[in-house]
């Protein structure tokens, strides 16, 4: 059975759909960062020996925005092509990037029901501190669903091995990517429209679900390319607590190295286990601060999530030898044990402050948690306790404008958080908005967590309106440094907004100097559009228009492929003070005239006869780009190699301004990854040298082959793109 892709010809490129929304790829970490910064969770976060399997640049990455798609948020992607492929829309019922990797992967072989292709994924060492660790995945697949049932079953698995593990795989490893109600490992052939459809999500566009005979029904068509996937599922591994497990997460294709799949690891999902812990609090507050005379403590113990909750759980602990207050004299003295009742998941431990009347500043109350485990260090919970502080309220000078809405606050010095607020008009928050159009005053009671109560008042000022204003006209060189002046009425500091030609610009704030002068690196018209003193939104007045001396006229030829040199740029008029200097960020043979261009910013600069110096930029982008408009290479999908002169080779044609400088190498295998041609240095000469679709001289049988050329650029660039030619007689 071959796939056959219903295609005129093959892009030497993978296409990275651009999804407007849905799933996100990017490969920016490394698999360290990916394993402990995305994947593992727990307190326990021993993991070591980390590495990947296959290419780690372009299968496997991080994912985003996947909730309400695949119903994970974000993780970890494993595939056997490029990860940009999981993005959507789901346009093509083929999507593929062949790796051209045949593998030998000891465990997946013993899944795959064909050779095997592709292999990636990542595996480390790990130390639960639980019984039992857990993860969520989601696999998904552009086989679905018309290889349903063939040999191009794609497989993976989760392979783990240790101590009291005894399985099939290597190392006695086990394989828990599989349904827990079925035991049956997870793959195309055992979850899909057809088996355990329960578990599976059908994204199947129109032509292939004409193909299956079943109904078009994708749910996530916009979002994802993949044309199936399950639903998250779980996978469950039963371990000893502080020993040292491996597990191999690893995906490849079956059969041929056509049609992606992968496989998502949901972010903090691999559950270690957090183990037992405790934590300082003071009820209504958020940080773990006690007053004598105020507030009492307490330490809350929770147990680990997976002990038994039918019985008595017992925690022992310590008191640092670091800790500034002692036990039984700062407060009321505790055990160094506590029991959590059966049924429960916590335990109080209350902390009863002693009031001794003696300024002692703060002083540290610590407990700790010693584990079993050598995987984590020593919890360490820390209770500060201190005496309660007076507290003071001051206002500002206030002063707003009249009928411009405004908000107040007060400065409390000392005093203990949370403060409650009560104004005179009724309201209960921090900040009092309001708007006045005359002097008032407004009565403020506050009181701390410690009870303690404060009045005050705030007393208001109406001010007048302030005013911004530029006007004039300047060169650009007579502001490029001193800049244009603007006048201001108010109090600073000061905020200002601007535009250049009715774009508007990044506001200036903290403004403490009137006039202040604006710098002007480009001509055109200055425009104020806001303006706020200390206080209030103030008007702003006239504008400023700012003229270059030097003008130029030039005529741009972009590129036309991001890789090509053919960009040019012509000087066709310039007017400037004489005698005058120009150059340019590189070299030139002709200052009026640049060609052999690429895509880059090209500075001119110019210094007029007053000394007047001018930057013009040109930002030269390709018109075209390179997964439609710039493959710099054609090369056909199918040749019959008959000799009736026709087709009989097959080649490629090269674009001569494609930026492309040499083919390092051409090369031809089978479906089988076995080598049939190869050419170093590889002359195209419009199709009189290539591959003759034979083997050491004998001529091969029909079938599908896999190319990979190695190009080099003129810009010492290097590329590997590959692709299938159909062989016909």
């Amino acid at each position: 059975m071959y796939k056959i892709f219903p295609c005129l010809f093959f892009l030497l490129v993978p296409f990275h759909f651009l999804a407007q929304e849905g799933i996100e790829t990017e490969n920016n970490l490394g698999v360290q960062d990916l394993v402990k910064n995305v994947f593992i969770k727990g307190n326990c976060r021993n993991v070591s020996n980390i590495s990947s399997i296959g290419n780690e640049s372009i299968s496997i990455g991080e994912f985003k925005k996947g909730d309400g798609i695949i119903n994970l948020d974000d993780g970890i992607i494993l595939s056997t092509g490029d990860i940009a492929l999981a993005q959507g829309p789901n346009t093509s019922s083929e999507s593929s990037f062949s790796l051209n990797t045949l593998s030998t992967d000891s465990d997946l072989s013993q899944l795959a029901t064909s050779i095997l292709f592709d292999a990636t994924g990542i595996e480390f060492d790990f130390v639960p501190l639980d019984s039992k660790v857990t993860f969520r995945y989601v696999f998904a697949s552009e086989e679905y669903c018309e290889f349903v049932g063939s040999k191009f079953n794609d497989v993976f698995g989760f392979f783990v091995s240790g101590p009291g593990i005894n399985g099939p795989f290597e190392n006695n490893a086990i394989n828990v990517a599989n349904l827990i109600s079925t035991n049956e490992d997870v793959s195309i052939n055992t979850v899909n429209h057809i088996n355990n459809v329960n578990f599976y999500i059908d994204n199947v566009a129109n032509l292939d679900a004409e193909n299956c005979m079943i109904d078009a029904n994708p749910v996530a068509e916009d979002f994802i390319e993949y044309d199936g996937y399950t639903i998250p599922l779980t996978a469950s591994i039963q371990v000893i607590p502080c020993e040292t497990y491996h597990i191999r997460l690893v995906i490849g294709d079956v059969g041929d190295d056509n049609l992606d799949s992968a496989v998502f690891l949901e972010s903090n999902s691999f559950d270690l286990g957090e183990g037992t812990s405790v934590r300082a609090e003071v009820p209504g507050r958020d940080e773990p601060i006690a007053y004598e005379s105020c507030a009492d403590a307490q330490f809350v113990f929770t147990r680990s999530a997976l002990s038994d909750i039918n019985q008595d759980y017992i925690i022992d602990f310590s008191i640092s030898p670091d800790s500034e207050a002692i036990n039984g004299v700062d407060f009321e003295e505790i055990p160094l044990s506590v029991t959590i009742p059966a049924g429960e998941t916590s335990f109080i431990l209350p902390i009863s402050l002693i009031e001794d009347n003696i300024i002692e500043g703060p002083e540290n109350l610590k407990l700790i948690l010693v584990y079993d485990c050598d995987c984590i260090d020593p919890t360490i919970s820390e209770l500060i306790i201190n005496e309660a502080e007076e507290f003071f309220i001051n206002f500002e000078e206030i002063k707003v404008c009249a009928n411009q809405a405004f908000s107040i606050t007060p400065n409390i010095i000392g005093g203990v958080a949370p403060f409650d607020y009560l104004w005179e008009t009724g309201d209960n928050t921090e900040f009092l908005q309001a708007s006045i159009n005359e002097a008032t005053s407004y009565g403020l009671t506050i009181t701390d967590f410690c009870g303690k109560s404060i009045e005050t008042t705030a007393f208001l000022q109406i001010q007048d309106i302030p005013e911004a204003s530029l006007m004039g006209t300047y060169s650009l060189c007579e502001t490029a440094d001193t800049g244009i002046p603007i006048f201001m009425e108010g109090n600073p500091p000061y905020i200002i907004e601007y535009s250049i030609d009715g774009v508007e610009q990044d506001p200036i704030d903290n403004i403490l100097t009137n006039p202040f002068y604006l710098i002007t690196p480009n001509e055109g018209n200055y425009v104020l559009t806001s303006f706020n003193d200390a206080h209030c939104e103030g008007t702003v007045l006239g504008n400023a228009l700012v003229e270059s001396t030097i003008i130029i006229e030039s005529e741009i030829t972009p590129p036309s492929c991001p890789k090509s040199l053919d960009g040019k740029i012509e000087i066709i008029d310039l007017t400037v003070i004489t005698p005058f200097t120009l150059s340019w960020n590189v070299p030139t043979e002709d200052d009026y005239f640049l060609d052999k261009l690429k895509e880059e910013i090209y500075i001119l600069s110019i210094t007029d006869g007053d000394g007047c110096s001018y930057k013009k930029f040109f930002e030269l982008e390709a018109s075209g780009n390179e997964l439609k408009d710039c493959v710099p290479i054609y090369i056909p999908n199918i040749f019959s190699p008959n000799n009736d002169g026709i087709n009989d080779i097959f080649s490629i044609y090269l674009n001569p301004e494609s930026g492309v400088e040499s083919v390092i190498s051409l090369q031809v295998f089978n479906r089988w990854g076995a080598l049939m041609y190869e050419e170093t240095n590889f002359i195209p000469d419009n199709g009189a040298t290539g591959w003759k679709g034979d083997y050491q001289g004998s001529p091969l049988n029909p079938d599908v082959y896999v190319y990979v050329l190695n190009i080099a650029f003129e810009d010492g660039s290097t590329r590997l793109v590959s692709g299938d030619i159909s062989l016909v007689r």
